[in-house]
């Protein structure tokens, strides 16, 4: 009979089970894992760099279709920040202090941290190491298939049995790592609601006539989604073009709840500011200094050439110098600067998709994340629907839902 059994090692499986045997070594823990080593999407994760965490832990960069603000309300009731830093009365610390004791320097680049190492790799080669020495018993290359309960004892697989039950075992993004969406069964096999499951943190994909000339495109810019003719939110960042879809992390953060838009029939579009340091008045000016240039090689002089190319021929002007050019003309360039409009047609799939929006109902969970449907059954990380934009917001949940239960489990 196990005290705790945490169904995935993956990032907040094995920050459990660490955080729940250093301060009770007397606890019979056992990880399971379906995959041959612990980590397997962690280690890809900030492109093999391991993004661990953002300084600015502000609520509105996490979503969730359950209300964050009232779970953020019930843990500050036991002196919690919500995915803060956790310095409080109750011997809380913050996930960032539980990595360094586990063997994790970290570094700060801008507002992101990184493992002072900057390799995924070796975060968890820090996790292995502390995991044989607190004694957690860890089964690779096991696969739940089903977990029920009885008389206050859970059984996995009709062969192990366990006090406490932690799914952990992430959403349905990159599956070949292992997260095919198995926790999304455990769980609604105990009556838990599972949200809809959509790719997010993901390309855009595009039927735009000319999308397959800007391959390997990158432009800094102001990016808005447009839904229904309305501009839902906006972005700046970098833009990366591909040859079917629109890439980049301001474009991931607007992705989120495009699948959801498509499957309900609305109009999805991307339009994006190539200048946005100069308004169109201004723009209109400066490219009038360019009288004798082609059109093409006037654009060339303020964004990337294959782009100017691209609204060129788009605006049929491809072959006019600035001087053929009407006023309005002129200003109709300007404006295609300023509102270069892509009609987005789906998402990447969850195969490339960084994390999955929607999972576990949260209103199921108390301010322990455990279960109100199960007495000591609880969900730590993805497959809770709460997901964070780009820049290291889902490792910082995975992390602190993990201490927020290992915290709950040791208060009993």
């Amino acid at each position: 009979m196990y005290d705790v059994t945490i169904i995935g090692a993956g990032a907040s499986g094995v920050m459990c089970a660490l955080a729940l045997k250093e301060k009770d070594k007397n606890l019979k823990v056992l990880l399971l894992e379906k995959n041959d080593k612990l980590g397997k999407k962690l280690s890809i994760t900030g492109n093999g760099r391991c993004n661990l965490g953002n300084i600015n832990t502000d609520i509105s960069n996490f979503n969730s279709k359950s209300d964050l603000s009232n779970f953020k309300k019930n843990l500050e009731t036991r002196n919690f920040e919500f995915l803060n830093k956790l310095d409080n009365l109750n011997n809380l610390e913050s996930y960032y202090d539980y990595l360094i004791r586990f063997g994790v320097l970290l570094t700060k680049e801008k507002e992101y941290l990184y493992p002072y190492s900057m390799q995924a790799v070796s975060v968890c080669k820090s996790f292995e190491r502390c995991l044989n020495p607190l004694n957690v018993e860890i089964k690779y290359n096991y696969d739940v298939s089903k977990v029920s309960k009885k008389a206050d004892v859970f059984t996995i697989n009709d062969d192990i049995k366990s006090k406490v039950v932690v799914v952990a075992t992430g959403g349905k993004s990159y599956p070949k790592t292992g997260s095919t969406g198995k926790g999304y069964n455990i769980l609604k096999s105990f009556g838990h609601t599972i949200t809809d499951l959509y790719p997010s943190l993901t390309q855009l994909k595009t039927n735009y006539k000319y999308i397959k000339d800007l391959q390997g495109v990158r432009v800094n810019a102001k990016v808005s989604l447009c839904v229904n003719e309305k501009i839902e939110t906006k972005e700046n960042g970098q833009v990366q073009f591909t040859k079917e879809a629109l890439s980049g992390i301001c474009i991931f953060n607007l992705s989120r709840n495009v699948g959801k838009y498509i499957k309900e029939n609305k109009k999805v579009k991307i339009i994006i500011d190539l200048i946005p340091n100069y308004d169109q008045f201004g723009l209109v000016e400066y490219l009038k200094s360019f009288s004798s240039y082609s059109i093409v090689d006037a654009l060339s002089c303020v964004i990337n050439n294959k782009l100017s190319f691209v609204i060129s021929k788009e605006l049929g002007f491809a072959n006019k110098k600035m001087e053929d050019l009407t006023k309005v003309q002129l200003e109709n360039v300007c404006f295609a600067l300023k509102n270069m409009c892509f009609n987005i047609t789906g998402t990447g799939d969850f195969e490339t998709a960084q994390v999955t929006n929607g999972g576990a109902s949260l209103d199921e969970f108390d301010c322990n994340l455990q279960s109100i449907k199960c007495k000591d059954l609880y969900a730590i990380g993805e497959v809770i629907d709460v997901d964070g934009k780009c820049g290291g917001y889902n490792l910082s949940w995975a992390f602190t839902s993990a201490i927020i239960v290992s915290d709950g489990i040791l208060k009993k």
